[in-house]
């Protein structure tokens, strides 16, 4: 007998066989590892005396369920870790000219500030907060022009020096 770990639920409720409670999160059912253990002791108990499950399909459930919560972890790690780098990356954008595109059109100008909106970073230009994934292009600012200079004349006369005492 086999049981399936993952499936759909269509409400909040606790199956009267297993003893699982099922959370409803966007339609999907999400088990742990005392879920899986009570699945396992339901499956034992519910078993066909004259037709026993085999090892080999208890150790290849068992594995089953250990690589979903390794992917599980990695995916938490992979998030949190891509947050980080996003972070660590935000400061390359201070004093940056960027070009941004959002639903209003194309905003370009300096990044003033570095915020952090919803957990992200976000860059200020032009004293608008913006998300980073709404850059579509950085360059260095402008070279500042440098202020004119007045002519220096030759003079024609011969310094003189003062004697010294």
């Amino acid at each position: 007998m086999s049981i399936p770990l993952v499936g759909t639920v269509n409400s909040t409720t606790k199956d009267p066989i297993t003893g699982l409670s099922m959370n409803r999160n966007a339609g999907k059912q999400m088990l742990g590892a005392d879920d899986f253990m009570k699945l396992l002791t339901t499956q034992l108990t519910s078993q066909d005396p004259m037709n026993p499950m085999k090892d080999t399909e208890f150790i290849a459930q068992m594995a089953n369920f250990t690589s979903l919560e390794q992917m599980r972890n990695l995916s938490k790690s992979f998030d949190t870790f891509t947050t980080d780098q996003k972070m660590a990356a935000a400061p390359a954008y201070l004093g940056r000219q960027v070009t941004i595109t959002d639903p209003t059109g194309e905003v370009k100008g300096l990044v003033d500030a570095i915020t952090l909106k919803d957990g992200s970073p976000a860059v200020v230009v032009n004293g608008k907060t913006y998300e980073t994934k709404l850059i579509t292009g950085i360059s260095m600012p402008p070279a500042p022009t440098p202020p004119p200079t007045t002519p220096v004349t030759a003079s024609t006369e011969t310094p003189t020096t003062s004697p010294q005492s």
